[in-house]
């Protein structure tokens, strides 16, 4: 395949069109549309159009590209999103607004990370500011998570993570950031793992994240985290697209 019919094929097997969102929460499309404008969830995380061709949220996040997509691209959502489009709808239906829906969503993530990063095993490597002296920061704590809330909404995880939730986006990051210091260790280092442990993380890590669009994978976690520590290994290659 050339990469476009690799990119429309990645797209359409692990995102969503706004039509199937709006099937799997049981609401109009003009409902889905509202919950997202209000940030109950991520927006769109790929989007094409002929002109403009691929968009990603990642992209959009990072500053590589413009913060939406062009009005007439087709879009796709992602799948994580409808867990907590059913967590607004609910709120919304005990008598909350759609504002105040968001705003349920994000305390709930709040309080899950704060509860998550002080047993989720390596997230000293990705939270390095929230530990000091083996105690952790709870005032750091808060605005950390309140940071890969925004980074959810606007997408990042989104292009990421298969479910986002406090466990899975702090085990992600953690996987990620344990699995990078072995690869940057010395042979001297404490952060050089062993074989077999590195391929468990690398195969946990596998586990949590989406492939991402063929044109991102080599610049994302999996590419950096997955496929480099398995070609070092000399253990063959993943072929997500195929």
């Amino acid at each position: 395949m050339h990469q476009p019919d690799l990119a429309q094929s990645y797209v359409d097997r692990w995102f969503l069109p706004l039509e199937a969102v709006s099937r799997s929460i049981g609401v109009s499309n003009d409902e889905t549309r509202t919950l997202l404008d209000c940030k109950c969830a991520p927006g769109p995380i790929y989007a094409y159009s002929e002109n403009d061709g691929w968009w990603s949220a990642l992209a959009a996040y990072t500053g590589v590209t413009d913060p939406k997509p062009p009005a007439s691209a087709r879009q796709w959502y992602s799948h994580g999103a409808v867990w907590w489009l059913r967590r607004a709808i609910m709120a919304v239906r005990d008598g909350a607004s759609f504002s105040r829906a968001a705003h349920l969503n994000a305390a709930r993530f709040h309080s899950a990370f704060e509860r998550e990063i002080s047993i989720q095993r390596f997230a000293n490597y990705a939270y390095p500011q929230c530990f000091k002296d083996g105690a952790l920061l709870t005032d750091v704590i808060a605005e950390t998570a309140a940071n890969e809330w925004d980074a959810w909404i606007k997408g990042a995880y989104g292009v990421c993570l298969r479910f986002f939730t406090a466990e899975s986006c702090i085990r992600k990051e953690a996987l990620g950031a344990r699995i990078k210091a072995h690869l940057n260790a010395n042979a001297a280092s404490e952060d050089l793992l062993d074989e077999d442990t590195l391929l468990t993380l690398c195969e946990s890590l596998a586990a949590l994240v989406l492939p991402f669009a063929p044109w991102e994978r080599h610049t994302g976690t999996p590419g950096k985290a997955i496929d480099t520590p398995l070609t070092q290994l000399r253990l063959g290659a993943e072929y997500p697209y195929g």
